[in-house]
């Protein structure tokens, strides 16, 4: 030990201090930290100049003693003789006491070497001197690899003097704080100065109180503390000059020890494989006494005891024993034994009893004495399951259950041999279950099935790639309380094999399986809890789908087909739609679901459902969806090849969805027919309730602002303003689930025409402020049920009469009118509606002009009943188009009065014109009216009609109160006339004669070439209309007036009757008018005779009169 502490201590040092230095010093070594090395890795290098200088470096706040002053001398001057020496080749044991070239000029507390050789070379030789032997420079670079250097755990020395010197800091703050907590008491200081006491101050003060003594040994205990803590970072210090050598010694202990460490292992190693490898070591044969056995039958070595062979049984002996040996038994086992509930079947045959265990075993037992006291012994064993041997054969295993069994059968009986045998069968029955389970995870359930052995139990977890939780079985033995007879009260556990379920992590309680332990087979037990995982699955698929009334009400078929030992055959059938179906499936080797059959769609669906975490509850919501889609794909495809438009445009917000249809709706789309009003829109919605079909109005178009988008901007959308929804009631057997087929489609469209036309008729009723009213239809009736609406039309708001209380007007409807609609018109897809009302009092002989009148009215003869069709485009009112039929109606009522009063025929009614015959001799003569509210009233005449050159002045006449009353009048009153006129046109149509209509009963006749004109005007005189005829005069040159009135005097009576001078006209009556007029034409006739004769006999150089001369007539 003083060896060692002086290689450690400089000089100087005691031993004591040794001793704490190294005990820090292997304390820094338990840490990692090698001491020699700290230096170096702090980065501090001592060289040689350095000591040179006489001064050491010391550590900062700890003085220098003046042993440290002398030491530090004797080292520099040491050094410097130590160089001196060996430059001038002085005796190499004084140049061993100055600086070796490890860096320190210590020696190893002696005044000698060790040894002759200094740093691996002879004393006094030095570096140059050293001569290598040849070939060694080749060898070295067939040396092995330089060890390992360590330099894991090395800390800067620098770090530790910082924390030292922190923790001086913090110290002296601790013992100052506490020395300031200590109080002086004052009684210390009343005691008189002694001047004998060398502890008294400058004051005579006696401080020997008892805190002052404290305080003074706290700080001398702080400070020695501390400076042994200095003395130790100085050792330190001095060896981090030796940071190169340590460290290597460092790397080369480090070495050893892993080469002591491999060492050891080899050893044991081969211990243990000298161990293992002895039960295997086959023994030499015996060959000489094999020879002697198998030669001569006997070896001479073996004793030789002298038994007496027993002599051999015959035949009948044996029988009778073993029928003694049956008879013991059955005497013992029903009399004496108390057998186990397990061994009740059993049977005595041969001499030995045979108990049955069914699917485990059968043993076979026998006695070696009467006593009944004493034991029964083993005989044979066999299993009856399978997969096992019938038969086990001789050697150790069957030695080992002969052996136990008979020490159970001695120690607890028939009750002892059972549970022995009966936990060797379990036992077994679990390694055959094992080793099925393993080879089942290296075939066909190979990535999908993991098997653990937990200590006697089994865990299989299938449908390894499956998300959500863990399912798995356990196979594993358990014990339950069996029923015994009444003669044993103790109840004592039978174990049997049993199975506990986990689904998704949880166990499953209230299933039974069949585990068929007769016949073991993991793969049947694997697919009994898959196929009830998949009836489990499907049966809860199909509880929540028949929440909805589409499969609650069995109007689409829902069968799930469950299976018990098969997982295929448990399947589940959904039907989409009418003529749409699928069935899913589940494999039991990887647990995915699949969709037949296969196509597009359901290959699609078949990925959803196999990332679904928990498919019991959330398939259900995938197959409604692909219900949803395959119904509005149907619908939508059926629909666009019928002539309807898809509107995939038209995505209505969540928000819009929540507000028009119902929170279940799964799927909506769009149609509209190509002639219907941009402002509505079917939409067919699909959920498991119901399949519906809506009318929606739409409004302007809105902007729609995007995430992240302003109105305005691209990123804003412009979409529809969803107004208002209503389902479409549909009745039978398309109430709830759609059938795409084409007539369900003309329904829908009809019912959808029907509800947007009486939805805007009731709003267009209730804007003009006219009461209404939608009824159902009655129940009896054999159209299906629709909705009618009855609205009241009070006077002030019907159509206006045109005079009530004259004789020609009729009494009008009553307020009530109905309007019903009747379908679509298939040429113009058009809204077909039928308005009824009643007269108050029916139109006499209405049936002789009901054929007459077009296809879209009609009137009951006797009931006074009217209707009319009125077609509308999809989109649009009614009411304003019915208020105008209304109008055509009471027109056409009046004006056919009217034609009735004057005893005139009709050729031709409707609700928009009016035809009727005013002539008949000698030609027809017919007039029509129009009188739509579109256009105003009017009159059209054929262009052969005389009354033709005074249409205008009848439709005039016609537009005035009671118009058609004076057009009729006017009509019968010019006939004679008009016909005068177009004969006389006739005749002078090489003439120039004029007839002006001035109005229908004023006109002017002019004889351009007589100079003649003649005025008529029809005016009322007593009780009938009368001509006024008057000659306006006669231009110079024609014929006087004296001579045309007295040719006209002279004919007084004319062919069709009187006429009469009144001053200067004539009056004529309308039927004498035509004789007049011919008369007055032949007057002039004469006139332009004579005329045309005087000119031929006037002088020729005489001038003629203007032509255009006007001749008035007195």
């Amino acid at each position: 030990m003083n060896t060692l502490h002086s290689t450690l201590l400089p000089p100087g040092t005691s031993l004591n201090g040794a001793c704490e230095i190294k005990i820090d010093l292997i304390f820094f070594e338990q840490r990692g930290t090698p001491v020699g090395s700290v230096g170096k890795a702090a980065g501090i290098e001592v060289e040689a100049k350095e000591e040179a200088d006489g001064d050491l470096h010391v550590m900062p706040g700890v003085l220098k003693r003046p042993e440290d002053n002398h030491r530090d001398s004797e080292c520099s001057r040491a050094s410097t003789g130590s160089k001196s020496g060996n430059m001038a080749g002085e005796d190499p044991k004084k140049a061993m006491e100055g600086n070796y070239g490890n860096g320190v000029a210590y020696m190893n507390g002696h005044s000698e070497t060790n040894g002759s050789y200094v740093n691996g070379l002879p004393a006094g030789s030095t570096g140059s001197q050293v001569s290598v032997a040849p070939g060694i420079g080749e060898r070295m670079g067939q040396l092995p690899p330089e060890i390992e250097h360590i330099t894991f755990g090395y800390l800067p020395l620098s770090k530790l003097i910082t924390r030292l010197v922190q923790e001086t800091f913090n110290g002296l703050n601790e013992v100052v704080n506490e020395m300031s907590d200590l109080q002086v008491s004052p009684s210390a200081q009343s005691s008189p100065p002694n001047n004998l006491d060398p502890h008294i101050n400058g004051n005579g003060i006696v401080h020997n109180s008892q805190a002052n003594v404290q305080k003074k040994l706290r700080l001398l205990n702080f400070a020695q503390d501390r400076r042994a803590q200095f003395i130790k970072i100085l050792v330190l210090s001095q060896w981090s000059r030796q940071a190169d050598a340590i460290s290597k010694v460092i790397d080369l202990k480090v070495w050893l020890d892993g080469q002591k460490r491999i060492y050891d292992e080899a050893s044991v190693w081969m211990g243990e494989l000298k161990r293992v490898l002895g039960p295997l070591k086959m023994p030499n044969p015996d060959l000489k006494t094999a020879l002697e056995a198998l030669s001569l039958g006997k070896a001479s070595w073996l004793p030789d005891l002298g038994y007496i062979p027993p002599k051999l049984l015959s035949s009948q002996e044996i029988l009778k024993a073993l029928r003694n040996i049956n008879t013991l038994l059955s005497i013992r086992l029903n009399l004496h034994e108390k057998i186990p509930p397990s061994f009740r079947d059993f049977s005595i045959e041969s001499g030995r009893a045979i108990f049955r265990v069914p699917d485990e075993f059968e043993v076979e037992l026998s006695i070696a004495d009467e006593d009944p006291q004493s034991q029964l012994y083993f005989i044979d064993f066999r299993f009856t399951f399978s997969p096992a041997p019938t038969e086990i054969p001789g050697g150790r295993i069957r030695d080992e259950i002969e052996g136990r069994t008979n020490d159970a059968l001695k120690r607890e009986g028939l009750s002892g041999c059972y549970e022995f045998l009966h936990d060797l069968v379990l036992t077994h029955k679990l390694s055959i279950l094992r080793s099925q389970a393993y080879e089942m995870a290296r075939g066909l359930w190979s990535q999908h099935l993991k098997v653990e052995a937990v200590h006697r139990s089994l865990v299989v977890q299938y449908w390894l790639n499956r998300p959500g939780g863990k399912n798995w079985v356990e196979v594993g033995i358990r014990r339950r309380r069996v029923q015994r007879l009444s003669q044993y009260s103790a109840n004592q556990d039978s174990p049997h094999i049993a199975l506990r379920w986990f689904r998704s992590g949880k166990e499953i309680t209230n299933v039974r399986f069949n585990l068929e332990l007769g016949e073991l087979s993991l793969q049947k037990i694997l697919k009994q809890v898959i196929a009830m995982h998949t009836n489990s699955i499907f049966e809860q698929v199909a509880t929540k789908l028949r929440d909805g009334l589409v499969y609650s009400n069995k109007i689409l078929m829902l069968r799930h087909v469950t299976s018990v030992s098969e997982p295929l055959d448990a399947t589940l059938f959904v039907q989409l739609t009418t003529s749409k179906a699928v069935k899913m499936v589940q494999e039991p080797v990887t647990g995915r679901f699949a969709l037949q059959p296969s196509s597009l769609l359901h290959s699609q669906k078949e990925k959803e459902l196999n990332s679904l975490a928990d498919p019991a509850s959330e398939i259900s919501a995938r197959l409604a969806s692909l219900r949803a889609i395959v119904s509005s794909e149907e619908v939508e495809t059926r629909a666009q090849s019928d002539g309807w438009e898809g509107l995939k445009s038209l995505n209505p917000g969540q928000e819009t969805r929540g507000r028009l249809f119902p929170r279940d709706t799964l799927s909506i789309r769009f149609f509209r027919r190509k002639d219907w009003s941009r402002s509505w829109v079917l939409a067919f919605t699909t959920s498991l309730m119901r399949d519906s079909w809506w009318i929606v109005e739409l409004g302007e178009r809105k902007a729609e602002v995007e995430l992240g988008g302003q109105p305005g901007n691209p990123t804003s959308r412009v979409g529809p303003n969803f107004k208002v929804a209503y389902r479409i009631p549909m009745t039978g057997f398309k109430s709830l689930v759609m059938d795409p087929s084409y007539s369900t489609l003309a329904q829908v469209e009809r019912s959808a025409v029907g509800m947007i036309s009486q939805y805007i008729d009731t709003h267009q009723l209730k804007a003009r402020k006219i009461p209404s009213k939608l009824m159902l239809t009655s129940v009896n009736s054999p159209q299906p049920r629709s909705a009618v609406l009855h609205l009241r039309l009070t006077h002030n708001r019907g159509p206006t009469m045109l005079q009530p209380q004259t004789p020609m007007s009729l009494p009008w409807a009553n307020e009530i009118v109905t309007v019903t609609f009747q379908g679509i018109d298939p040429a113009t897809n058009s809204a077909i509606h039928t308005v009824a009302a009643r007269l108050q009092t029916p139109i006499p002989n209405i049936s002789s002009l009901t054929s007459k009148i077009d296809y879209s009215i009609a009137f009951h003869p006797t009931s006074g009943e009217f209707s009319f069709r009125i077609f509308t485009p999809v989109g649009e009112s009614t009411i304003p188009l019915l208020l105008q039929r209304l109008s055509n109606i009471e027109h056409l009522i009046q004006f056919f009065a009217i034609i009735k009063y004057h005893d005139l025929s009709c050729s031709a009614v409707s609700l928009t014109h009016l035809e009727f015959v005013y002539a008949s001799n000698p030609s027809i003569l017919k007039a029509t009216i129009y009188f739509s509210l579109d256009l105003p009233t009017r009159i059209f005449l054929d262009t052969a009609n005389p009354h033709l050159r005074i249409q205008d002045s009848l439709t005039s006449l016609l537009r005035s109160p009671n118009g058609l009353h004076i057009v009729i009048k006017v009509l019968k009153a010019t006939l004679p006339l008009l016909r005068t006129f177009s004969a006389m046109e006739t005749a002078h149509a090489s003439d120039r004669l004029n007839i002006l209509s001035r109005s229908a009963v004023w006109y002017q006749v002019r004889y351009e070439n007589a100079k003649g004109r003649i005025d008529l005007r029809l005016r009322q005189r007593r009780d009938g209309l009368m001509w006024f005829v008057k000659d306006l005069g006669v231009a110079e040159g024609g014929n006087s007036s004296e001579k045309v009135g007295q040719r006209m005097k002279n004919n007084k009576k004319g062919v069709g009757g009187n006429w009469q001078w009144m001053g200067d006209e004539v009056v004529a009556s309308t039927v004498d008018v035509e004789d007049l007029m011919r008369r007055i034409d032949e007057v002039y006739e004469t006139g332009k005779e004579e005329k045309d004769e005087a000119i031929r006999n006037a002088p020729t150089g005489k001038k003629r009169k203007a032509e255009d001369e006007v001749v008035v007539l007195e």
